[in-house]
């Protein structure tokens, strides 16, 4: 099989996440899959070593390029149909919508994980949504499977961009042939998460100078609702006044630059907020394993990457009550309304009430049972077979 992969994105946290977990899942399943795939050469090569992958799996299509641009669009084509004419793959998977929109192949699958775009174009830029609006209606139309990280991004999708009569109207699709196309496929996690022993979360609280503290592991993009974290993390703190709050996310600011974030601590004073750029996967699932709660209010969410890395590695979670997080997280979490910072702050202080967590997680027969549901849900076998058989069956038909 050969698969044509837009991997442009390789080297990003949950998206990026998503496409080195796949292709490496796609693999052990299928080892004579060759992928081509476009992106900067360095970062996939330093992909397939740190994956330990075999590079004669692997044709690269050296890119750099600005993403949601013209320019953009009109380089990609150019690639993908030469791609398409020569008949190189069998099936053109792109982990993102972003895809030229007045070049589509003919046998290609589209991964869908949010609108979040849409929702909040005041976060995203008025241009840089519409355009991206005007892609994805075509990506709809044309592309001949959808695929969605969560039921809520399919519903999202058909409610925003479907229509109840059968003739297209204003490059939207009629509403049940769009369901049609769209196909759930929930994500895994790696199996690298996992709960570190007390001795590991010891040794690493003191090397990094820890004690109790919150976690946030993710972008910085205004969505994530970073800012109501903080103001609610003020609150905590009047009572847990050795509490600090650990923010692990890329600034998307030039190098050395403060963003909002930074912005509003500096204005506010905020004492123990510790910004990290980048944790290895090894650091990453201490920081999880370690944190007295993970606290991921995002405004919306289509799967939710980081909060099921940190179930994996044992983290209590507190989620925001929206989008695809109830769904996905079910009685594994406490969730909150991300706009009432009170009602946040609240939540917080109670998880943090028994100082003896670990023992009381483990001790409370109803976590451990909804967590390993949880777990077992979304293995990542189970979602690399899954994307498979759907490739597969959009080869056969071909």
């Amino acid at each position: 099989m050969k698969i044509f992969f837009d991997a442009r994105l390789i080297n990003y946290a949950g998206l990026g996440r998503y496409e080195r977990e796949l292709i490496a899942e796609l693999l052990k399943l299928n080892p004579d899959i060759t992928f081509y795939v476009i992106g900067e050469k360095s970062k996939i090569t330093s992909y397939i070593n740190d994956f330990c992958l075999n590079p004669k799996n692997f044709v690269i299509i050296d890119l750099k390029i600005k993403k949601y641009t013209f320019s953009e669009q009109f380089k990609l084509i150019n690639i993908i149909r030469n791609i398409e004419v020569e008949k190189k793959v069998d099936i053109f998977l792109f982990p993102h919508f972003n895809i030229p929109f007045l070049y589509i192949p003919k046998n290609s699958a589209v991964i869908v994980h949010d609108l979040t775009f849409f929702h909040f174009p005041r976060y995203f830029g008025r241009i840089k949504t519409m355009l991206a609006k005007l892609v994805i209606k075509k990506v709809l139309i044309k592309a001949k499977k959808i695929i969605t990280v969560s039921n809520f991004v399919k519903n999202d999708i058909v409610n925003m961009f479907g229509c109840e009569s059968d003739k297209p109207k204003h490059l939207k699709l009629d509403k049940n042939t769009l369901r049609d196309k769209i196909t759930v496929i929930y994500s895994g996690y790696s199996p690298k998460f996992q709960p570190a022993s007390e001795d590991a979360i010891k040794e690493f609280k003191i090397k990094n100078n820890l004690g109790m503290f919150l976690l946030y592991c993710g972008n910085r993009k205004r969505h994530k609702n970073i800012i109501n974290l903080i103001k609610a993390f003020q609150e905590v703190k009047k009572e847990f006044a050795d509490l600090k709050l650990v923010l692990i996310g890329k600034r998307f600011e030039k190098p050395n630059k403060p963003d909002f974030i930074d912005d509003f601590i500096n204005k506010n004073c905020v004492k123990d907020v510790i910004s990290i750029e980048y944790a290895s996967d090894d650091d990453l699932n201490l920081y999880y394993s370690a944190s007295s709660a993970f606290v991921f209010i995002s405004l919306s969410e289509g799967f939710g990457f980081a909060p099921l890395e940190a179930l994996a590695s044992g983290a209590r979670l507190i989620l925001a009550d929206n989008s695809a997080l109830p769904e996905i997280f079910k009685n594994a979490a406490v969730y909150v309304n991300p706009y009432d910072v009170d009602n946040i702050a609240e939540v917080i202080k109670k998880t943090l009430v028994n100082n003896d967590i670990k023992e009381g997680l483990d001790k409370d027969e109803k976590y451990k049972s909804a967590r390993k549901e949880i777990l077992n849900s979304y293995s990542n076998d189970l979602w690399a077979k899954n994307i498979l058989e759907v490739l597969n069956g959009l080869i056969l038909e071909n």
